[in-house]
């Protein structure tokens, strides 16, 4: 456990747990992997400064899952206008625009063959079709990007984990508001439930994978995008 963003959070302490423990062996990447992009929304570029590098470093390896035929999953959020269905959170104020908040990052729109889920919780699991989705697809495993690396992902990848799915994680393709949150849900995650790698090292494995191994959407385009039609588009 050198060289990793959690090194400079952790204690000697820490690192005798670990080393008796065994915590942080490799584990097997997944043979038919889906790659899901949590929190790559609008709201999250504009107001966590790590967010942009994250897209940034994210991009390459979208551009190659779709090129080798894996499923893109983009998981965001939903909610009314009035953010009235939204889950409070604790000790956070609301945001002004609700749907500005939760609307996917310009810069990185679904592609006709690109699955989106919507989520009202923190894991991009509960309550929603994920699962589903990819048993239908029959995804074995899950490589995920996004943020919050404490919140949203961090809840993803434990109950992916929790679901016999294989995880691995663009490390650095995945931003929190704060720093200590960021490596030390890196350094839990990394310890017990998901291999985090860099985000062009996973591109590159993707591209020795068998291509088309998934039947996709046929280029249809994903009409939920537009939960509230009657409010037209989002003024920017």
């Amino acid at each position: 456990m050198t060289g990793k963003i959690w090194d400079d959070f952790i204690t000697e302490r820490d690192r005798k747990v670990f080393a008796a423990a065994g915590y942080g062996v490799r584990g097997t990447l997944p043979a038919r992997p889906a790659l899901l992009l949590v929190g790559f929304n609008q709201g999250n570029l504009d107001t966590i400064p790590s967010a942009q590098a994250a897209l940034d470093a994210v991009r390459p390896l979208v551009t190659a899952a779709r090129a080798q035929g894996l499923p893109v999953i983009h998981a965001t959020g939903a909610t009314r206008p009035d953010a009235w269905d939204r889950p409070q959170e604790d000790g956070r104020a609301a945001g002004a625009d609700p749907l500005a908040e939760t609307a996917l990052a310009e810069a990185l729109q679904p592609a006709p063959t690109d699955i989106v889920i919507r989520r009202q919780a923190p894991s991009a699991f509960f309550d929603s079709d994920l699962m589903s989705l990819l048993n239908l697809l029959g995804a074995d495993g899950i490589v995920i990007a996004g943020g919050a690396t404490a919140g949203a992902m961090r809840a993803t990848v434990i109950d992916a984990f929790s679901l016999n799915l294989r995880v691995a994680i663009a490390e650095d393709a995945c931003f929190d508001a704060w720093e200590a949150s960021h490596a030390m849900a890196l350094c839990d995650l990394q310890a017990k439930y998901a291999d985090p790698l860099s985000a062009a090292g996973l591109a590159d494995w993707v591209a020795t994978l068998p291509g088309d191994m998934f039947a996709l959407p046929k280029g249809c385009a994903d009409k939920r995008l537009d939960l509230m039609p009657a409010y037209g588009k989002i003024p920017r």
